[in-house]
């Protein structure tokens, strides 16, 4: 037990520079996408400019020159509004504003959809790789995170140094049943676990709506004991961010079921067909492989 720990202090010690960084580009992408939040809501009122638009067209014969507003009924709703007016303006003029400024906040919301979406999903990767820190163990995994990083562009390939070589494995356990159980310690290794590794009718899971490692059981074809889906679970919840809470949630399904995302960051899947259960985060019980 005290070994254990030592290394996990040692190992967190040796990773103070990659968690800095990490940490430093997920505060800068939940301040942005905080903004881009505010700046959505801000183009809430697009629709409610385009009726104003076409309810001047309909109903602006009935506007008073220089009025300052413009009762009429909406007609998708059957409510009566009252709508503002310039009233240096005609209502042909002032229903031509309403739809110059739907535009340009139609344009916007569009724009900031794509940008939103973007953020989000660094914001998930960059927890992602902060959980691969969490659990990493030895020195070569920091060595493999240090690579995704690289590769995401948040640390910079000093000039004339090759690739790192590659010597980090997953996770291994056998399971009470004999099945073996293999645990991705950061994207990089999920992403070889599930598509390179793992056989269409192996068995795969991951924390439910949350960063985790991937896990893969090799079924070898034969129906898998409740045991062994408990335990292969019970990995999941334990090597993801919920790990200190009782229990978590987790997905499972047959790897035929996982499908990558073109262009997505790696270790980032989707699936429709699942199953899933809740359960506890504790592994104390489940055998490691012998190295």
């Amino acid at each position: 037990y005290y070994t254990q720990k030592s290394q996990i202090s040692r190992i967190r010690q040796r990773s103070a520079d990659l968690r800095r960084i990490v940490s430093t580009a997920l505060e800068r992408n939940v301040r942005k996408y905080d903004l881009q939040q505010k700046q959505l809501k801000d183009t809430q009122k697009r629709e409610q400019y385009r009726i104003y638009g076409e309810l001047l067209n309909a109903y602006g014969y009935g506007a008073a020159p220089g009025a300052r507003s413009l009762q009429a009924v909406n007609y998708y709703t059957g409510e009566e509004v009252t709508i503002p007016l310039d009233p240096q303006l005609t209502a042909v003029e002032n229903a031509k504003r309403y739809f110059e400024k739907y535009n340009k906040l139609k344009r916007t919301f569009e724009a900031l959809s794509v940008l939103t979406k973007e953020v989000q999903d660094e914001i998930l990767h960059l927890q992602s790789v902060s959980n691969s820190l969490d659990i990493a163990r030895k020195e070569e995994d920091l060595v493999q995170i240090k690579e995704e990083l690289i590769e995401s562009g948040y640390i910079r390939r000093k000039g004339g140094t090759r690739k790192a070589k590659i010597t980090s494995r997953p996770f291994h356990y056998i399971s009470s049943d004999g099945f073996h159980m293999y645990v991705g310690k950061n994207n990089l290794q999920n992403e070889e676990l599930t598509f390179q590794f793992a056989s269409g009718n192996d068995w795969w899971f991951h924390a439910k709506g949350m960063p985790g490692s991937h896990v893969i059981v090799k079924s070898g074809g034969a129906p898998l004991p409740d045991r062994t889906f408990e335990e292969a679970a019970r990995l999941a919840a334990h090597y993801s961010t919920g790990r200190d809470q009782e229990k978590v949630e987790v997905d499972y399904v047959e790897k035929k079921q996982v499908k990558k995302v073109a262009g997505s960051k790696p270790g980032f899947v989707i699936y429709h067909t699942n199953y899933s259960m809740l359960i506890s985060t504790d592994i104390s019980s489940i055998q490691p492989a012998e190295s």
